[in-house]
């Protein structure tokens, strides 16, 4: 009887197979990390409520119009008017701000950018208004520019009577990491008159996330932050600047971790901004600001579509959101996350579609 002896794995079956076992560890890596959803257990701690009756409670400018039930939120939609071009004069008063934090750069803003939306014609139309008891919403689409340079952008004019009516809510009503889904399901689910895209928590593991006066994780990161108070009003930090404990003892409501933010509290663009030569370039956008305590604006900017919409950079958003009256603003996720919904659809045209996302600010419901 004869024994044969095996022969040994050649060099190149050795090498595919590891290269195999390799790509299918890193598959089933990437599978569990980046798109499996994991609920993270975390119940978040209270650490504000609001009370209308107490400072923060402000009245809508129809109040007097606004009877309708609560319980199912009358939605008037008032016909187009027609469009005209409106220019807009301002004067530029730009401050330096020290951001202080070596893992992000410092991009300058572009004057003849921010030049070109201040004093350009702006057309605009209504899309329509809808009003609860205690908020009230006008949505405008507005364009700037022409062929290659053209703008088009959905600007969201709300006045609500307490903090608590600018409302947060996850994908799956639940706080972790890959939680997805759209921006019109989650606004459907949570019976949303308007609704916006947030910050994207889900795609971030080191972020700030306080939602409806509630913290879920307090982990600074080097991006800005935009907190909403319960007396109305809205702040930027950078991540220097951040304080967890003062920011929770002024009555954080809402805690947003994207950013840039765009302008300096007193309406006017920042010199410099906190963010990424990516982030800088034009792209779709999404941003809330804040014109007074109780009245705020979204904006949504259209994007990648040439002739419709080139998109927005940073100085154009920012002079965008300072030509309607905002003294604070915020820029929010953008690129296919930029999408507005309003009146029981998604009103602007979001880049590829528009994809799922881990949470929506909005108001109603």
């Amino acid at each position: 009887m004869t024994n044969k002896t095996k022969k040994p794995m050649p060099v190149w079956a050795m090498i595919i197979t590891d290269v195999v076992l390799t790509a299918a560890a890193i598959g089933v890596f990437m599978l569990f990390d980046y798109v499996m959803p994991q609920s993270s257990g975390v119940k978040g701690e209270v650490i504000a409520t609001v009370d209308s009756s107490a400072e923060g409670s402000f009245t809508l400018p129809n109040a007097a119009d606004n009877s309708q039930d609560d319980s199912e939120p009358a939605v008037t939609t008032t016909a187009p008017q027609a469009e005209k071009a409106t220019t807009t004069l301002r004067t530029e008063q730009t401050n330096r701000r020290n951001w202080g934090n070596q893992d992000t750069a410092d991009y300058r803003s572009d004057q003849n950018a921010i030049s070109s939306i201040t004093n350009g014609a702006i057309t605009s139309e209504e899309l329509g208004s809808a009003s609860t008891d205690n908020a009230q919403v006008t949505v405008y689409k507005k364009s700037i520019g022409e062929g290659s340079n053209k703008i088009t952008y959905f600007v969201a004019d709300v006045y609500v009577t307490s903090a608590s009516e600018i409302k947060a809510a996850f994908a799956d009503g639940e706080f972790g990491k890959n939680i997805k889904d759209s921006v019109f399901s989650m606004a459907v689910e949570n019976k949303a008159l308007f609704a916006i895209n947030g910050d994207f928590y889900g795609n971030s593991e080191r972020s700030i996330v306080i939602r409806n006066g509630i913290k879920y994780r307090d982990d600074v990161n080097d991006a800005d932050v935009c907190v909403l108070f319960t007396d109305g009003t809205m702040q930027t930090y950078s991540p220097s600047e951040y304080d967890s404990d003062a920011v929770i003892a002024k009555g954080a409501w809402q805690a947003w971790n994207f950013g840039p933010a765009l302008l300096d509290g007193s309406g006017n663009v920042l010199e410099t901004f906190n963010t990424t030569k990516y982030l800088n370039s034009a792209n779709p956008r999404s941003a809330i600001g804040c014109v007074s305590a109780g009245h705020y604006i979204f904006v949504t900017v259209d994007g990648r579509n040439e002739g419709y919409s080139k998109g927005a950079t940073l100085s154009e958003l920012a002079a965008i959101m300072s030509d309607e009256g905002c003294m604070s603003a915020f820029n929010l996720d953008g690129g296919k996350s930029a999408m507005m919904y309003f009146n029981k659809s998604i009103v602007n045209a979001p880049d590829g579609g528009g994809r799922d996302l881990s949470d929506i600010i909005y108001i109603g419901g």
